[in-house]
């Protein structure tokens, strides 16, 4: 059965046809620069009339118009190939607006850097295009083998079963969930090594749990995943087995989170540039710390993005993610000051931007992170 059949068979397949199948007559913008002053204005329109908990439907058209799922695959699969400088800045730009649709798109990317770049070129040419054109969705399930449920075993075990593999665990964190027709999920086998493959959503014994209620970013439907005995064949199999299946990670990887980051700091400036006549001194001590330490971090970051495709020594990763972890919290923390009574209210509209900067201090962050966070909390 050829895998575009099995992925018919999701129970959203048809409401993602209506909503992706020429966007209603919507053209999209193919073999052209992506114009991301336009796009962050449509965004921007766009999220002020969004709820916190409802999937965003139309953001995710706009990204679709935009060719926004292109950027991360090759040309030869309908992609743009872009390089990783432009993809961190098609990131920064999304987060600016919306936080939620750049964590779905670094999501649908994340997984299809690993289907591009696996052992399985039949699988890369069936699904990649259409991944690329936004008729089927895609995320990643790869938590359990990176940042969660540290100390303890295996959160997914993958027992053979002839050439094939039967999936048992629990993937903690999956973006888009509900919504995806197929994951990129990771497991451990009993010798200790490990597999990742491209599972339907369909697949018997794959059950998607509701959208965690969060602090933030709820409508990014973000859920917990079990299986039982998902069979893998070697039609979904990805990677491995081999020691490290993740060991091979796409060059923008190390910044894309720093890069959302950036992004959710802008909005967060803007709103304190907004406030700036509401405290006496707040303009000055804007102009002289806050506006440098923004743009100083910003510069860093491009600095070693545009080193990531060359032979240049290994990027300060950690480093960068710290000092933008860092500025969001400042931020956030400034435009409360500012804000007063009035930023407590749930009901303002700052009151989410403040929120999601928070999710910087969790969002993939290794223990090299988490204390270096600490760390700087309390110097």
């Amino acid at each position: 059965m050829k895998w575009g059949n099995r992925l018919n068979r999701h129970s959203t397949y048809e409401e993602w046809l209506v909503q992706f199948d020429g966007l209603n007559g919507i053209e999209l913008e193919r073999n052209t620069a992506m114009d991301l002053e336009r796009l962050k204005s449509e965004l921007e329109s766009w999220s002020q009339t969004t709820d916190e908990t409802s999937w965003p439907d139309q953001g995710v058209k706009l990204l679709t118009k935009a060719g926004c799922w292109r950027n991360a695959i090759p040309k030869i699969h309908g992609g743009y190939g872009a390089c990783s400088l432009d993809r961190l800045k098609l990131y920064e730009t999304v987060a600016s607006a919306s936080l939620t649709l750049a964590l779905i798109l670094t999501q649908h990317d994340g997984a299809c850097e690993l289907i591009s770049d696996s052992d399985n070129e039949a699988l890369a040419s069936e699904l990649l295009p259409q991944f690329a054109s936004g008729k089927l969705l895609t995320t990643v399930g790869i938590s359990q083998l990176t940042t969660s449920r540290r100390g303890v075993g295996p959160a997914m075990q993958a027992e053979a079963d002839g050439e094939s593999f039967r999936l048992s665990g629990v993937m903690p964190w999956v973006t888009s969930a509900g919504k995806a027709h197929c994951i990129v999920t990771g497991a451990a086998i009993e010798d200790g090594q490990q597999i990742l493959a491209c599972v339907p959503t369909s697949t018997a014994g794959f059950v998607v749990k509701e959208p965690m209620r969060l602090m933030a970013l709820t409508d990014s439907w973000t859920s917990e995943v079990t299986c039982e005995k998902v069979l893998v064949t070697r039609e979904h199999l990805l990677r491995g087995p081999t020691v490290k299946a993740l060991a091979r990670r796409a060059p923008a990887k190390p910044l894309t989170v720093s890069s959302c980051g950036l992004g959710a700091a802008g909005s967060l400036l803007a709103a304190i540039q907004e406030r700036r006549g509401s405290l006496p001194g707040a303009g000055e001590l804007i102009d002289k710390k806050i506006v440098k330490r923004y743009e100083a971090v910003r510069d860093r970051l491009y600095q070693a993005a545009e080193s990531l495709n060359t032979d240049a020594q290994e990027i300060p990763a950690t480093e960068i993610r710290l000092e933008v972890n860092d500025l969001v919290t400042r931020l956030a923390v400034s435009l409360m000051a500012l804000l007063k009574g009035s930023g407590y209210l749930s009901s303002h509209p700052t009151q989410r931007l403040v929120r999601e900067a928070m999710f910087f201090l969790v969002w993939s962050a290794p223990p090299s992170v988490q204390i270096g966070a600490l760390e700087s909390m309390w110097e």
